[in-house]
């Protein structure tokens, strides 16, 4: 699952002023969730190297384990009010690619169908609907959500993604899914845009 959400959605939030700081601050790997935050290894990019000294709300580098000019690579404690909630739910975590920019906030998901539900639900008291899910091959591909869904569903959505068309960039076209079925692209259109709107629903239950 993945959740976009915008710098002025987010503005209330702790983590927003790494704006102030750094150009992207990337998630590369979770290392441990303790009952403080989530301690993880994130790559920084910045103008100015003083950045680092800065006071960051909802994160605390821990120590610096490579630098350069524009860029750092360091270990930190996540606990703004979003980390919080992955270190309390066992059955949902965070993966690559994860990262704030001028963009906004990018969050890939992995979980259950239950952890994934509850962290949609808890982002929504936390600030609402200003922000967007998408699903990626891992999700679609699971079979917590596969099994919800009628055979021809099923296998033109098993065909997307073996044909990458959930991958990022896309590897597929719906024309190339049809082309190889032998069917309308207009019907792969119609049984993926259902299969994912049951899954996306699945989820925010």
């Amino acid at each position: 699952m993945q959740v976009e959400m915008s710098l002025l959605t987010g503005d209330a939030l702790p983590g927003s002023n790494l704006m102030d700081s750094f150009l992207n601050s990337e998630f590369v790997t979770l290392i441990e969730k303790t009952k403080s935050g989530l301690i993880c290894y994130l790559k920084f990019e910045y103008n100015d190297i003083s950045a680092l000294g800065n006071d960051h709300g909802g994160l605390d580098i821990l120590e610096i384990k490579s630098l350069t000019k524009n860029s750092a690579l360091a270990r930190v404690i996540l606990n703004g009010p979003i980390a919080m909630m992955f270190c309390e739910d066992n059955e949902a975590w965070w993966v690559n690619p994860t990262y704030l920019n001028q963009t906004g906030l990018s969050l890939t998901i992995r979980g259950t169908r239950a952890g994934l539900t509850r962290i949609r639900e808890r982002l929504s008291q936390l600030v609402g609907n200003g922000f967007s899910v998408k699903l990626g091959a891992e999700s679609m591909h699971s079979p917590e959500f596969r099994d919800m869904l009628p055979q021809k569903q099923r296998l033109v959505l098993d065909k997307a993604i073996e044909m990458g068309y959930y991958s990022r960039p896309r590897g597929c076209t719906q024309r190339d899914i049809a082309n190889v079925m032998n069917i309308k692209q207009a019907t792969v259109s119609e049984h993926l845009q259902s299969a994912e709107s049951k899954i996306i629903n699945s989820i925010g239950k």
